[in-house]
Order: C-alpha cells, then structure tokens, then sequence
C-alpha cells in the first residue's frame, strides 16, 4: 500500500460543485455563525475540548469538531446523538502514522501519543447551511443531558 489521491471529478460531480459554487459565500457565512453559536453554549462544559481558534487562518468548518475529555465516553455519546437522531460521526479514526501505508514507515501504537488521544477523542457534529437554531439548541441539550447521566 502507498499514500495516494483521487482527484477525479465526474460530470455529475461538477456541476453540482459548480452549482455549489454560485452560494459558497452563503454557505461559509452560515456554517461560521452555527460554529460560533456551538462554541458560545459549549464553552463551558467542563466535559468537552473545543478546538483552539487559530489567529492567522479561517476556518469554514467543514466539520465541525469538538474532543471528549474521557477518552471512555466519546463512543457512547456518539450511539447516543444518532439514537437521537443527531448526525454525530467519527471522520478521521485513524492517525496517519497507524495508516496502512505508512507501515513502510516503521510507526506502532504509541509513537505519537498526542496524535492518538485526539484521534481517539473528536467526533464531528453538524453545522452545514440547512441545520437551524432549534436544532443547534436541541443538539446542545442532549449533549448536556448525556453529560449529566454521565
């Protein structure tokens, strides 16, 4: 196995892409404003991680990620939003250094601890275009319900 890309795109592909093109201002703006909303109410729940707002970048959340602290719980809270029916997801479950290809490379389980722990305890929560206030409110209380049982 080697590291590669796939960066084919089919007609189909382009001209929704192409379409997608024509709001791409709408749909940054609104997955920002969801983003800084989650940020606003999780901000002081002692239980999750927010990701650290870098000064010199934007970023249009394409994902929009928040770290578990107990490494144990961030699985049952993701059953737990989908049960609920909240589209909470796990995007990247394996670090780089543990990838098939890049067992050429010589890395174990514990060579990259840090890597690991955030691996292990991010999962993904919506913020895309559609999603709306009530959803955010509701996706923030069952969070915090989840915590309190928890």
């Amino acid at each position: 196995l080697i590291f590669g890309y796939n960066s084919r795109l089919d007609t189909v592909q382009a001209c929704v892409a192409n379409h997608l093109l024509k709001k791409i201002k709408f749909i940054t703006k609104k997955r920002i404003e969801n983003a800084a909303y989650l940020d606003k109410k999780f901000k002081n729940n002692i239980n999750l991680i927010l990701k650290p707002k870098e000064v010199f970048s934007k970023d249009v959340y394409h994902l929009y990620e928040v770290r578990v602290k107990n490494l144990n719980l961030r699985d049952n809270l993701i059953k737990f939003l989908q049960k609920n029916k909240i589209d909470a997801k796990i995007h990247y479950p394996v670090p780089m250094h543990l990838q098939p290809a890049a067992k050429v490379y010589g890395y174990k389980k514990g060579d990259f601890v840090n890597t690991e722990i955030v691996a292990n305890s991010t999962l993904s929560l919506p913020v895309h275009e559609f999603i709306t206030r009530r959803d955010l409110d509701f996706m923030v209380k069952k969070i915090n319900k989840f915590f309190d049982e928890n």
